[in-house]
């Protein structure tokens, strides 16, 4: 046996790590042809070669079975009696001899040191690239090469350890990080996976691309608010004075709505000192509605009343209830009321404003002991919803008459009535 194994012995030493799947319906890409080349980092050709070598020589066995999360059956590979009594004398041979297996191993299963050592410097970008990805991508966004280098699923997807990734990108050049970062944004903007595209891009430091898509696509962000989107937007750089109200109300928004309380106030008060009117307004509201999280009622009213005075022109539906609310909260109930009842004299431009409105005016009435007129707000609170609900179902239906989809236009069409017939 020589100092070093031999691409046979290879694959006879990956696959004794397998045979507990031997009676199994399904078993892991790991044993088909694809997946021995993956592991072993050589080609799907040279691959086949070997395993055909290993068949005639009565050390594997070739059998169909259904590949975990695969829909189709395809041919895997166990060793026989005889390859398992190989493989355990190449065991034995390699610790005789000093021989480091780990080096053999599927690049999952290395650690990141001794994957690094025994990778082909040309073939180290390819994986450097593979480790920029938080989430699983698609293999063949990289470039090709002549070996099956990177584990793939029955899908065609890549997903290495993380600590694998975070050793193997401390060893590459900065620079180089920074350019495979840009790859890994333009495929998630590709794919519409915004909050990993901002990751990436901010990663990449491409500030300007990033404060475009947070200013273009903020609703979309702030669905599904995380520590990771906070990390993404709190280290966008440079912010141009266009982007910035929106850029900095993402970030006080975010950090407010996954509890980063302190710095959602710092954030604030940057906004507060603006020249631009908007930013002061959603940095009083952002600071009002963290009070209101903390249950600071006071703080909050007087956060809201900042905000009303930015703009003494004009009515914010939404702000007012939001002042009406602090202080029914805190258990005022006279102003709250006048400030409602000014509000429907002046009317809405949103039905949830008006819902809300109307359940606020309910809740006081319940508070003061006017059951009867606690009913009558609830009662046209549930109706102003009707009217948004119906608003929305109308919305969805031009939008697919613009997009040509008549059927589903006259789907939402016909729902809008009869919500609107069930007033």
């Amino acid at each position: 046996m020589a100092a070093s194994l031999t691409v046979g012995e290879r694959i006879i030493i990956h696959l004794s790590q397998y045979a507990k799947f031997q009676d199994s319906y399904e078993v892991p890409i790991d044993i088909s042809q694809d997946g021995i080349a993956a592991a072993l980092r050589i080609s799907r050709a040279h691959a086949a070669l070997e395993l055909k070598k290993l068949k005639d020589s009565k050390d594997v066995m070739e059998r169909l079975s259904h590949i975990k999360r695969g829909k189709t059956k395809r041919k895997v590979y166990f060793l026989t009696r005889s390859g398992t009594d190989k493989a355990k004398d190449i065991k034995d041979f390699a610790e005789e001899n000093n021989i480091d297996l780990s080096q053999y191993q599927d690049i999952r299963k290395c650690k990141g040191p001794e994957l690094w050592k025994a990778l082909d410097d040309k073939f180290k970008p390819v994986v450097a690239m593979s480790c920029v990805f938080r989430k699983p991508f698609y293999r063949d966004v990289l470039p090709d090469i002549s070996v099956s280098l990177l584990p793939v699923d029955e899908k065609g997807m890549v997903d290495l350890p993380r600590e694998l990734k975070e050793y193997v990108l401390s060893e590459t050049d900065p620079e180089k990080v920074k350019d495979y970062h840009t790859i890994a944004a333009d495929y998630w903007m590709r794919w519409d996976d915004l909050k990993e595209a901002l990751y990436h891009l901010v990663n990449a430091r491409r500030f300007a691309d990033a404060e475009i898509l947070v200013n273009s696509r903020y609703k979309e962000l702030l669905l599904v608010p995380d520590d990771d989107l906070l990390e993404a937007v709190a280290n966008i750089r440079d912010v141009t004075k266009g982007y910035s109200p929106m850029v900095h109300y993402v970030q006080a928004e975010v950090a407010r709505r996954v509890g980063k309380a302190e710095y959602c106030l710092i954030l604030t008060k940057v906004m507060e000192a603006s020249s631009i009117p908007s930013e002061r307004f959603n940095g009083y509201w952002i600071e009002g509605m963290l009070h209101m999280d903390r249950k600071e009622w006071h703080l909050a009213y007087r956060s809201f009343i900042r905000a009303r005075g930015v703009y003494d022109d004009h009515i914010n539906g939404a702000l007012e209830c939001n002042i009406a609310e602090s202080l029914i909260r805190d258990e005022d109930y006279h102003e709250p009321k006048e400030i409602l009842s000014r509000l429907i004299q002046h009317g809405f431009e949103n039905p949830e404003d008006e819902a809300r409105a109307y359940f606020l005016l309910g809740t006081i009435a319940i508070k003061t002991g006017d059951d009867d007129e606690a009913l009558r707000m609830f009662s046209r609170s549930r109706q102003a919803m009707i009217n948004k609900q119906v608003e929305l179902l109308n919305d969805l239906s031009q939008l697919y008459t613009s997009m040509a989809m008549r059927d589903k236009a006259l789907e939402m069409a016909l729902l809008a009535n009869n919500v609107k017939m069930s007033k």
